[in-house]
């Protein structure tokens, strides 16, 4: 992990964009020696253009859909709302979680009225992608309901301030579902989508959002998936502050750097290109 040396005051912007309500899902698996997380490779003309991330994006309108909160298992809008320090709709957060890894890696976390997991059918998705058909009217057709409540809180990140274009993103953990269907990019907003292994993402030095990197080097420590979930339910326990990274001059570089110490990595105006219709998270 890398440390301030030296470090000037930082770096502030005389206006700053406002921050875009955003999700992102840590999905995790278990496999043999340890265990996986879903990341997607962006486009280069998209925020965070040509890093591997979790997936995740903006929440539209739909996700404050009155029909999509009765069908999240396990949870409601007040406790969600209160879990994030909002006086309401909360539950979207965790409603956008789910239709982005849908529409991003079509990984689809929903089960049918026995509880158990459920597959799309085809051209459901690019359907959903395209616009034909919004996601509460997919979860009406096939009678789907959303188990939030697999879904643990970890983090709020906030964009620096100097960025031209900023998220307020809230971080979860989940297990992929064990009859998922293979992930697939979309081709749009995804180029590739794999798992990996969080140590040997470190190891292979591939382009990474600095969120991105900083949780593949917490679930690098850890050993099983039971342990990575009993991490991210301990953090739900309690309050979960705003993470706010700050851009500060180390050696003559712009580095995005945690008030902990942490550097996450250089900063550049690059990876936040503007004039996108769709809003990319962390």
């Amino acid at each position: 992990m890398l440390a301030f040396s030296g470090m000037a005051a930082p770096m502030s912007a005389p206006q700053t964009a406002l921050p875009l309500p955003s999700t992102t899902l840590m999905l995790l698996r278990s496999v043999r020696g340890g265990i996986e997380a879903l990341m997607l490779k962006r486009p280069k003309g998209a925020a965070f253009g040509g890093a591997w991330v979790f997936p995740g994006g903006a929440l539209d309108a739909e996700d404050h859909s009155p029909d999509l909160y009765r069908r999240c298992l396990g949870a409601h809008d007040a406790r969600a709302s209160r879990a994030l320090s909002l006086p309401r709709d909360g539950l979207a957060y965790w409603v956008a979680a789910i239709r982005e890894t849908f529409e991003e890696a079509g990984v689809l976390l929903a089960v049918n009225g026995c509880a158990q997991g459920v597959r799309a059918a085809a051209g459901s998705r690019r359907a959903l992608i395209e616009g034909r058909v919004d996601f509460a009217g997919l979860c009406r057709r096939g009678n789907w309901r959303l188990p939030a409540k697999r879904l643990h809180y970890v983090a709020h990140w906030i964009t620096p301030a100097l960025a031209p274009r900023r998220f307020s993103t809230r971080f979860f953990v989940a297990a992929a579902p064990r009859n998922a269907a293979a992930p697939r990019a979309d081709g749009r907003e995804t180029l590739s989508a794999q798992w990996f292994n969080p140590a040997q993402a470190l190891e292979r030095k591939i382009p990474l959002a600095h969120p991105t990197r900083h949780y593949l080097r917490i679930l690098a420590g850890m050993v099983t998936l039971d342990e990575a979930l009993d991490w991210a339910r301990g953090l739900n326990r309690r309050p979960i502050p705003a993470t706010r990274p700050e851009v500060r001059r180390i050696e003559g570089k712009l580095m995005s750097c945690l008030p902990t110490g942490e550097v996450l990595g250089p900063f550049t105006m690059r990876s936040y290109p503007l004039g996108q219709r769709h809003v990319d998270a962390q």
